[in-house]
């Protein structure tokens, strides 16, 4: 048996299909709730089943975060009753109601059955954490759960659907922002804090330098969309699409090797590479919208073939915006190639695949590099 203290709120909406629904709201711990919830899930001898089964990579995912990191799930787990269900749950109120609220004691008596209608790989991902380790701690884990009273089996499809259709991913553009506050705060630590923590404070740096490009002189001053920036919400390319554009160039080994000038390293680099690129097809940033060269397929190809264009520069010690300008004039590719109409149908795929042949062959039409001889 469970009991727990719990709100009870009773929601009903405006429209012609509203049901009233009470609504739960209380933490339950794991070593409480694993007796008593069960996942409706689909195959072919549950055919009316609405949930797939848990993937085993997401299991692992939750289960390192709770035992290698922060380890907490502020979400709560959705859960339900259904009618048919042969052992009710019990509520004693224990103040009086609140308009729609009221305050009491939840009952789970030993049978009932509890049905996960979303949060199945939270619960089950802290669930193999503690099969892992069996920590007590983690017995005691808290849940915060909402819990639906006597919602049949097709309206858990219904919350299901919405829960995990309708509400919308965080803008990528934002979360470059907050990665670029937990770079502050976490500094170097930052890599050290999960599977993604290598990826994710690469992108707080490539965050920095595209803020950088974008307010100094130069082919992409003013001209990247940055969010919440009045005025600059229309922009030739979008700041998470420069941002994610810049991978290959910050794991190049001239630029992993720059020590604590990195960024501003870089932020030259960059300003030499497009002022060079400028120099070499003006037509392409004299009309911009009317090309390919400053929109998504550009900006990820050109910086695809840039560690190619560092190494060649690197072998006659000359890095400037002069000696990248002599390279890519070497190609014999004019602003025609990128042109939106008439360019090459090479830059006309927007998919990576596409993008990376695009990079190849740029990177084909270079200068052969200059030969130093190596003893092996």
């Amino acid at each position: 048996m469970i009991q727990a203290q719990a709100l009870r709120i009773t929601q009903k909406g405006v429209g012609s299909q509203a049901d009233t629904v009470r609504l739960y709201v209380t933490a339950i711990t794991l070593g409480q709730l694993r007796n008593f919830v069960a996942v409706d899930r689909w195959s072919p001898d549950n055919p009316e089943g609405y949930q797939r089964p848990p993937i085993d990579r997401r299991l692992r995912e939750v289960a390192k975060y709770i035992l290698e990191e922060q380890g907490i799930l502020p979400t709560s787990v959705l859960l339900g009753t259904r009618p048919e269900d042969p052992v009710p749950i019990q509520y004693e109120v224990q103040s009086p109601p609140n308009g729609a609220v009221e305050w009491g004691q939840l009952t789970i008596p030993d049978g009932a059955k509890l049905w996960i209608v979303d949060g199945q790989h939270r619960f089950y991902g802290v669930e193999r954490a503690y099969e892992r380790e069996v920590l007590e701690e983690l017995e005691a884990y808290p849940f915060p759960v909402s819990l639906m009273e006597n919602v049949d089996r097709y309206m858990e499809m219904v919350h299901f659907n919405i829960i995990n259709t309708r509400q919308r991913k965080m803008p990528t553009d934002i979360v470059d922002r907050h990665l670029v506050l937990r770079r502050q705060r976490e500094g170097i630590q930052m890599i050290a804090s999960g599977r993604r923590g290598e990826a994710e404070y690469l992108r707080a740096t490539a965050t920095r330098i595209v803020d950088s490009l974008n307010q100094q002189p130069g082919p992409w001053y003013h001209n990247i969309a940055i969010p919440g920036v009045p005025g600059r919400d229309q922009g030739l390319v979008r700041q998470h699409a420069l941002v994610a554009s810049l991978e290959p160039v910050l794991k190049g080994d001239w630029v992993r090797g720059r020590g604590p000038t990195l960024e501003e390293d870089v932020v030259r680099l960059l300003s030499n590479f497009w002022g060079a690129l400028k120099d070499v097809w003006p037509e392409a940033f004299e009309s911009p919208s009317d090309y390919r060269l400053q929109a998504t397929v550009g900006i990820y190809s050109m910086h695809l073939v840039l560690p190619a264009l560092i190494q060649r520069c690197l072998a006659e010690h000359d890095l400037s915006q002069a000696k990248m300008a002599e390279m890519v004039q070497a190609t014999g590719i004019t602003s025609d190639f990128w042109h939106k109409e008439d360019g090459d149908p090479l830059t006309l795929g927007t998919g990576m695949a596409s993008i990376r042949a695009l990079a190849y062959y740029l990177t084909e039409q270079l200068p052969a590099s200059v030969t130093t001889q190596v003893k092996m």
